[in-house]
């Protein structure tokens, strides 16, 4: 039986043909992401039924013995809040976090901790596209998304993240430059560009614009 291949310019036709029907903004956490007609693909991963029904019900407890003492250890699978195809740019797996209000309870995240979220979040975010590439899903093209994955392709990993901590742009740069190597390193395995952003700070992605919401900055109680 014959294997079918997809090329990229297979790829890319498929991709054109969907751009129409994308969603041209989302909403996540208290900030809207525009994008631009050259995204050809855009949408909130981990709102899909694909990740709650599928690889979000891979959780539970492992327990490790150790001097005669038993630990539980809780197991989840996790996932990036978007996922984008850029005309030119690729693959865009991005993550956001609003910490304004919650400075001193997301201190140690700012510091780097969140690139070890974002990590794990990416981690299991590919393991489970190559799955939905396996199997018919319709709400998104999960084999076009995954055609990024080999080499040669773009992928950019982005942390957007907001904190009251980055009072002034030369302040943001250099806190989320350091979380940036964090992330870098926590990624080094699957050879991709991060970056750790803000609107404190000029944005470095193409054809997405990123404006608050309402509610942001904003503490609800």
């Amino acid at each position: 039986m014959q294997r079918s291949t997809i090329t990229r310019a297979d790829c890319s036709k498929r991709l054109r043909a969907r751009s129409d029907a994308m969603p041209k903004h989302l909403d996540v956490e208290k900030q809207r992401f525009v994008f631009g007609d050259r995204w050809t693909v855009a949408f909130k991963y981990d709102a899909t039924a694909f990740y709650r029904e599928g690889p979000e019900r891979l959780k539970g407890d492992l327990r490790k013995r150790s001097n005669n003492s038993t630990k539980v250890v809780p197991q989840a699978t996790r996932a990036v809040d978007v996922i984008g195809v850029h005309a030119t740019d690729g693959l865009l797996l991005l993550e956001a976090k609003d910490f304004r209000g919650f400075t001193a309870e997301n201190e140690h995240r700012v510091k780097g901790e969140a690139a070890l979220e974002v990590g794990l979040k990416v981690r299991d975010t590919i393991a489970a596209l190559v799955g939905a590439a396996r199997k018919p899903v319709d709400e998104f093209p999960a084999e076009d998304v995954t055609a990024f994955l080999v080499q040669g392709r773009r992928v950019s990993v982005v942390l957007w993240l907001e904190d009251d901590t980055f009072c002034d742009e030369r302040m943001a740069k250099s806190k989320l430059g350091i979380l940036n190597g964090v992330l870098k390193t926590k990624l080094s395995w699957l050879n991709v560009q991060t970056f750790v952003l803000s609107s404190s700070v000029p944005n470095r992605l193409n054809d997405l614009t990123v404006t608050d919401l309402p509610s942001a900055g904003q503490v609800t109680l």
